[in-house]
Formats: structure tokens, C-alpha cells, sequence
């Protein structure tokens, strides 16, 4: 029900009843606050091998007017340590602290949890740090596997306590349920995807055969990771708690239900026929385009039924970053809706000589299609949701009194536009990659003032 659709003492009373839901939500049980180590390790992970890795291989490529001038290697360890230390680590400890709420059931497994973060953060580490030295110290590799096994084991821990949940709970299945669920299908496969991915790329026999496996096997993991499990987790706890946290649009109980089932085929014919393209011939190149239509219809409708660009009936510091978020989203699948208009009608006129002219593929193109749902929606939506999580669950009704935090929010947004825009230009001439360099700077800046609040918050400071 949108509270701009009823008589103004019935608004408040709706608004009541929505600031009470969110409460009982929040601090219901959870003696042990185990969200705070993933949210805590997880600002770890983005201010070590995530965002500031990146930001420093960022610069390298903007000192050497070449994104190919990093190796895959450094490249895919900071991307690992974004899906898993970012991504994942949040994910897993907003759910441990909520999901028990949404299905009004006890944990199996309380000790699991924590299990599972040790396992994962060492994992994690693992893994990025010995990444970037899989082809000068090979021993590495073995380590760096090791990690990703650890991580396995932490993601299958987790799997069961959340489909134990579901199960064992006597509420019904609704559409959240369905787009959480199968973003957890995706998180299992992309965990697996990525350990035998790594494997095949560091024992390659030859550099040509490793060059080969990235270009076929390197995007449909991503589309895995960012599409089928950040996209779709994003979309379910949204229709779940935006309407309690923000006072947004409550949309109907079967929402989402064939959102899941549809976003979850799109996002696997994107990765077949993209695999496809590459091994049989480019034709199947259409069937892509289709596939990222209907990830741009899907994410619309989804906006579309919470009203997330309407008025908000309750106002918080987190709303910016949310609506922002969304807004960063429908950029990106606009991009990938328009990534063949960009290689194929505009790069030709604009750059008849450049190499990815020559080549076909835009890597700067596409590379600022990731960043724009990577950091315009997925990190927002994360330094949204986690800074009113961790505040509300410690600070309660002293919500209002906590700074706004302004400044990250205008330097990441900042950042990550000066990003997706002057990268894609690189295409154009070399003289936009010191801009692209400088934009990581500004990420990491914004981000590390919002973990250092985040830190305060969840330790009582």
C-alpha cells in the first residue's frame, strides 16, 4: 500500500505500524551480534585487497595508457576479493541476522555461523593474496586453492542454515523467498564456477591457451556473480524490507516469484550464449541481446513496483544511497542493452583506427558497464542497507542523531561516474586514463570515511 494513497491519519498510522515492523525486525533476539564480524571484516576486505587494490592497479593502467597492462591474475584477485569479501561477507551476515526474523525461526546451527566466517575470511585471504603470484611462484596456486576450498566449505555451511530456515518454517514461500533462493543457487555455482575457473587459467600449458580460456570463460562468471547473485539477492531483500525500512510501495505477496524464475533464465542463456559466441560463431550473439533486455525489463518492473524513484514515507540518511543505487542499476543494463549500437555504430565513427575497432570488443566499454552496477549499485546498496542495519540495531530511535555521511556518498558517486564515463572514452583517445585513475581515489576515499563510521557505530563509539 502506498502511504500517498490514504488519508493523512491513516498515513501515520501506516507509518507507525511500518517504524514498529522495522523494529521487531531488528532487534528480535541475535544476543551475539554476528553480523557486526562480517559487516567488520568485510570493510576490511574492500579497504585491503578489494577497493584500494584496485585503485592502485587502476593507476598502473592509467600510468601505462593500457588496460591490458596488468596481469589477469592481479586483476581476478581483486575481483575475488570484491565478490567474496565485499559481496559475500555482507550478504552472509545480514542474513544471519535477518532471515531468522523474516521466517520466525531459530538458526539450526548458531555456531555455524561464526564457523563460517572464520572459514570464509581465511578463505578470502587466501586466496587474493597468493592470486598475483600464480605464474612467477606456482606453489601458490595450490595455496591459493586451498582458500577457495575453505570458502566452499563456509558457502555450504551458510546454504544449509538458510534453506534450513525456509524449511522449517511455517510461513508460506513468497516472491522474496523465491529471488533470495535462487541468488543463493547462484552463489553456490559461482563459488565453484570460479575455483575450477582459477585452476584451468593457472595451469593453462601454454599463454595462448590461458588467453583463450579468459575470453570465453572470464564474462559468463562474472554475469554469474553480479547478474544471478548480487542482482537477485538485491532484488529479494528489497522487496522484503524497503517498504519497512523506507516506507516505500508494500508491493503484492506473489511479487517476485516469476521475476526469480525469469532473471534466473536470462542470466543463464547470457552465459551460454556468450560461450557460444565465442566457440561456434557470433551469431548466437542475438540471443545475448535478448537476454539483456529482459535483465533491463526485469530490474524496471522491480523499481517499478517498490516506487523506489517516489516519495519515501519514512526519511533516514539511507535512502539516498538506495535510490541512488537503483539508479546506477538501470544505467548499466541500459549499457549492455546498447553494447552493440556502442561497437558496432558509434566506436567506428568516432575511432575508425582504435583496437577495438580491430578487435571487435570494447574492453573499456564493457568494463564500464561492470563498474556501473559493481560500485553505482551494488556497493551503494551495501553502504545503504549496512549503515541502516548497524545503526538501527545499535542506536534505535538516536537513528536521526548519527551524521548523515554526505561526504562518502557524493565521493563515490563522483568516483564511479568519472569512471564508467572516462573509461569508455579511452576508447576514443589515451587522454582520459589519467582521469579514469584519479576516479579510484575518490571510491576508496568515500568508502574508507564509511567503514571508519560503520566501525564506531557497531563497536558503541
Amino acid at each position: 500500500m502506498s502511504t500517498a494513497s490514504i488519508h493523512p491519519s491513516e498515513q501515520d498510522t501506516e507509518l507507525q505500524r511500518r517504524k514498529q515492523e522495522t523494529l521487531q525486525l531488528l532487534t528480535a533476539g541475535n544476543p551475539a551480534g554476528i553480523h557486526k564480524g562480517f559487516f567488520l571484516s568485510g570493510i576490511a576486505i574492500i579497504l585491503t585487497f578489494g577497493a584500494v587494490w584496485g585503485a592502485y592497479l587502476l593507476l598502473r593502467i592509467a600510468m601505462e595508457g593500457s588496460f591490458t597492462s596488468v596481469g589477469i591474475h592481479e586483476v581476478n584477485a581483486h575481483g575475488h576479493a570484491q565478490i567474496f569479501g565485499w559481496v559475500g561477507l555482507f550478504v552472509m551476515g545480514f542474513a544471519y541476522l535477518m532471515f531468522p526474523r523474516f521466517k520466525q525461526t531459530a538458526l539450526s546451527w548458531p555456531a555455524g555461523a561464526k564457523l563460517s566466517l572464520v572459514l570464509m575470511l581465511i578463505g578470502i585471504i587466501l586466496r587474493s593474496a597468493l592470486e598475483p603470484f600464480a605464474q612467477t611462484a606456482p606453489w601458490t596456486v595450490w595455496g591459493a586453492l586451498f582458500g577457495n576450498g575453505l570458502e566452499l566449505i563456509a558457502i555450504g555451511i551458510f546454504l544449509h542454515q538458510m534453506v534450513g530456515l525456509m524449511r522449517r518454517s511455517v510461513q508460506e514461500i513468497n516472491g522474496s523467498d523465491v529471488l533470495i533462493l535462487s541468488a543463493l543457487g547462484w552463489f553456490a555455482v559461482q563459488a565453484v564456477y570460479e575455483t575450477v575457473y582459477f585452476a584451468a587459467i593457472a595451469w593453462a600449458p601454454t599463454r595462448e591457451a590461458m588467453l583463450h580460456l579468459v575470453a570465453t570463460w572470464q564474462a559468463p562468471l562474472r554475469d554469474a556473480q553480479i547478474h544471478g547473485f548480487s542482482m537477485l539477492i538485491i532484488f529479494g531483500v528489497s522487496l522484503r524490507i524497503l517498504p519497512a525500512f523506507f516506507g516505500w510501495r508494500t508491493p503484492p505477496a506473489g511479487a517476485g516469484k516469476w521475476l526469480a524464475v525469469v532473471l534466473s533464465a536470462a542470466v543463464l542463456v547470457q552465459i551460454v550464449s556468450f560461450i557460444l559466441m565465442r566457440e561456434v560463431g557470433y551469431r548466437w550473439g542475438a540471443l545475448w541481446a535478448v537476454a539483456a533486455v529482459v535483465l533491463l525489463v526485469g530490474a524496471l518492473w522491480q523499481v517499478k513496483t517498490l516506487g523506489v524513484f517516489g516519495p519515501a514515507g519514512l526519511h533516514n540518511r539511507s535512502v539516498k544511497y538506495v535510490r541512488t543505487a537503483y539508479a546506477w542499476l538501470l544505467l548499466s543494463l541500459v549499457m549492455l542493452v546498447s553494447l552493440p549500437v556502442w561497437q558496432f555504430g558509434i566506436l567506428p565513427r568516432l575511432a575508425p583506427e582504435g583496437g577495438a575497432v580491430e578487435i571487435g570488443f570494447s574492453h573499456a566499454y564493457y568494463g564500464s558497464i561492470r563498474h556501473a552496477i559493481t560500485v553505482g549499485f551494488i556497493s551503494l546498496m551495501i553502504m545503504g542497507v549496512g549503515a541502516f542495519v548497524a545503526a538501527e540495531t545499535r542506536w534505535g530511535k538516536n537513528l536521526p542523531k548519527l551524521p548523515a555521511l554526505w561526504l562518502p556518498f557524493i565521493l563515490v558517486n563522483i568516483g564511479c561516474a568519472m569512471r564508467v564515463f572516462f573509461q569508455l572514452t579511452t576508447d576514443i583517445g589515451a587522454w582520459a586514463f589519467p582521469i579514469t585513475g584519479v576516479s579510484g581515489i575518490l571510491e576508496v576515499t568515500g568508502i574508507a570515511i564509511w567503514g571508519g563510521h560503520m566501525a564506531k557505530v557497531m563497536l558503541g563509539r
